[in-house]
């Protein structure tokens, strides 16, 4: 019998999860994403339940396959679906991955999303066959750039006009964790005694 290929393992956070998305999660999904504050600020289409039914299979199809690809994170309470987070585009070849992420405004600044972020790092350099792991952000997203910059991420540098955000061109800041970033900061931390 041939097994098929895993599902992204969950991960648990304080008081939430990281965990594979389901058909069922749509609602919650489309729900969260119809906030214009949730979706002002990034490169999402106008959001329909179609579009985000879609967007989970896609996640859920290239898991499957192996690829790299996005987690739900959910409350541990009632697990219900907050956010995602996980990758987007890869290039093993090149050993690279972008990150993304989403997450309903009633949970901005709680510091779900700051773990969530160093989960999926932890677990993607674990792996040993990602190097890089970049972000694109619209140079007016402070939020999501903070959120990488205190993650670690360093800003490379402006794309001008670099993707087209409900009809309009706008620009965007590339960041970028390197293998080599995560293996620095350990060697700075002090031991325990």
């Amino acid at each position: 019998m041939i097994e098929a290929p895993p599902l992204p393992p969950t991960i648990e956070l304080s008081g939430a999860w990281l965990r594979p998305l389901r058909a069922s999660d749509a609602d919650a999904f489309y729900a969260y994403l119809q906030d214009p504050a949730v979706t002002a600020l990034t490169s999402y289409p106008i959001v329909t339940p179609a579009l985000v039914e879609g967007m989970i299979e896609r996640y859920r199809t290239r898991w499957a396959s192996g690829e790299l690809s996005k987690w739900g994170l959910a409350l541990q309470d009632d697990d219900l679906l907050v956010g995602t987070c996980g990758f987007n585009e890869s290039s093993p070849a090149h050993r690279w991955t972008e990150i993304a992420f989403d997450l309903a405004r009633p949970h901005w600044g709680t510091g779900v999303m700051r773990q969530a972020v160093a989960a999926v790092l932890d677990w993607v350099f674990a792996r040993d066959d990602i190097d890089r792991v970049q972000a694109f952000v619209r140079v007016d997203n402070s939020r999501s750039f903070g959120l990488l910059e205190r993650s670690g991420f360093l800003r490379e540098g402006c794309l001008r006009s670099y993707r087209i955000c409900r009809g309009q061109p706008h620009d965007f800041y590339i960041y970028a964790r390197l293998r080599s970033d995560m293996r620095a900061l350990r060697s700075d931390r002090p031991s325990a005694p």
